[in-house]
């Protein structure tokens, strides 16, 4: 049998009340929680944002300065062709070469070489500037840096040819076009003058005004009715119609005779990994045009048929840049330095491409640095190619400086233009040049007048570059190695030609026994 044991509680009496030791502790907080937001950063700008955008790319032009002033060679015929007393000069107005004379003329041409990478600094920076505007901060960094690295904009910011200064004045009207897109209408007016100026320094930049004028159509339509945003371009339009009058009247000095199958070739080694990154960026972007991390709080979406015509205004130069450089007066050698102004424009996209193989929070930051050491690779080796198509005379110039006797007559193809400047004592009245002494062509008598002038013994040295340069250059090697006049070679001095070696051998009177084969 259990017992049962209740315990009775008594309840709390209803004038009960707290004691005040616990109610003098209640009292309201002195800060206040504020609601969450629904994600954990900023979506809108702000100036932090802005400086660290800044810095980066502060970073990003000191690299293209230094891949830049890394090309070290000696001053290309192009440079001083410009010269209005060379008046050999088709690629544009009087207006360059009256600016590229002045500044040789004080600071040589070194000097313009200084000139033009400042150009394309300023350049880079522009196109920072607008690719921003048009989309974010990590689009306008991806397309700064990688027209930064591609060849095109290192060789044109290294040597004093219109080509920076034209590429400059483009990026500026770009950036005009791209500022006026919610504004006033000016910034539109004013990059009407500055794309004809464009045209004036280069007439080869009137091919890529229809796409800066289609950029200027299609930023303002985002803001304005379709009426008023072709009025607003209308002054691009008539600067599109006076830069193909300068064309027509000012570039009939034929342009480089380089074939269409090896300007498509060029154009796909050297703007080829640069346009497929533009071109997979333009495909992600014409298929979601969405460009920052945040789901909500962002800007209505532009629609698909508008996507679609601003990559055509990016990459259409880009990508049939070989047709442009048909009509387009270069030297020849050089000719794949055009690309710069293709990669200008294509660098918008490429740098959405960037982003976009990065991912969202930098999801797959691998794929990004991948694409960009291929560009920096490419672009350095490229470049080095590029800057080596011409000899190399400083360590010419160094031992003829030791070789050289006052009272001595010498003989080469041309020394005015080659190493006569480098030399630390050039006496003119010295040196023959080559089209002195052969005045005709060789089926013509010109090869007589070289063996003469070799029997004659006029000259203790003769300087003959190898690979021969012209076929005069190659008659003259031959008739030395087979024995004319008792020639022998005294020394070979080398220098880097692309991808081969060259060297320039300096033959000397034989006087102990034949001529060297």
């Amino acid at each position: 049998m259990t017992t049962e044991t209740r315990h009775e509680v008594p309840s709390p009496r209803e004038d009960h009340e707290e004691p005040k030791k616990y109610r003098s502790n209640v009292r309201p907080a002195p800060y206040r929680i504020p609601s969450a937001p629904p994600i954990a950063w900023a979506p809108g700008n702000s100036k932090r944002r802005a400086w660290l955008s800044r810095i980066v790319l502060f970073g990003l032009l000191i690299m293209q300065a230094i891949l830049t002033l890394r090309l070290r060679n000696t001053v290309y015929e192009g440079e001083t062709s410009i010269l209005p007393s060379n008046g050999d000069f088709h690629g544009g107005t009087a207006l360059y070469p009256a600016l590229s004379e002045a500044v040789q003329t004080a600071l040589g041409v070194q000097g313009m070489r200084a000139f033009s990478l400042i150009f394309m600094i300023c350049a880079t920076g522009l196109l920072y500037s607008f690719s921003t505007r048009l989309f974010n901060e990590r689009v306008g960094l991806a397309a700064a840096g990688s027209y930064s690295v591609i060849a095109p904009t290192l060789v044109a910011g290294a040597l004093a040819t219109e080509d920076a200064l034209a590429v400059l004045l483009l990026a500026g009207a770009m950036w005009l076009v791209v500022l006026s897109r919610s504004g006033p209408a000016w910034p539109l007016f004013a990059a009407a003058p500055v794309a004809v100026l464009a045209v004036a320094v280069k007439y080869g930049a009137v091919f890529y005004l229809p796409s800066i004028l289609l950029l200027a159509v299609l930023v303002t339509t985002r803001h304005t009715s379709v009426g008023q945003a072709f009025v607003r371009s209308s002054g691009l339009l008539v600067a599109l119609l006076i830069g193909l009058g300068l064309y027509a009247s000012g570039a009939s000095g034929a342009p480089a005779a380089v074939p269409l199958g090896d300007l498509a070739s060029g154009w796909i080694y050297w703007l080829g990994t640069f346009l497929a990154f533009g071109l997979f960026g333009a495909g992600f972007y014409i298929w979601k045009a969405r460009m920052g991390e945040v789901p909500v709080g962002a800007d209505a979406e532009p629609g698909r048929g508008w996507r679609v015509a601003l990559s055509l205004a990016f990459l259409l130069p880009g990508l049939i840049a070989p047709l442009l450089l048909v009509g387009t007066a270069f030297e020849d050698s050089l000719w794949r330095l055009q690309f710069a102004f293709a990669g200008l424009l294509g660098a918008t996209m490429t740098g959405v491409g960037l982003v976009r193989m990065i991912g969202r929070h930098f999801r797959f930051p691998q794929v990004g640095i991948i694409a960009a050491i291929a560009l920096l690779a490419l672009g350095m080796a490229q470049s080095e190619y590029e800057y080596t198509l011409w000899p190399n005379y400083t360590n010419l110039a160094k031992v003829l400086d030791e070789s050289v006797e006052p009272a001595g007559k010498y003989l080469a193809a041309s020394p005015e233009e080659t190493f006569s400047s480098y030399m630390k004592e050039y006496r003119p009245a010295q040196w023959t040049s080559l089209s002195t002494v052969v005045d005709k062509g060789l089926d013509d008598g010109g090869l007589a007048q070289i063996k003469g002038a070799l029997r004659k013994g006029t000259y203790e040295m003769i300087v003959v570059q190898y690979p021969a340069a012209t076929p005069v250059d190659e008659a003259l090697l031959a008739q030395l190695r087979a024995g004319t006049g008792d020639y022998r070679v005294l020394t070979g001095v080398p220098f880097r030609l692309g991808w081969t070696v060259g060297a320039h051998q300096l033959w000397v009177k034989n006087l102990a026994g034949p001529a060297a084969p």
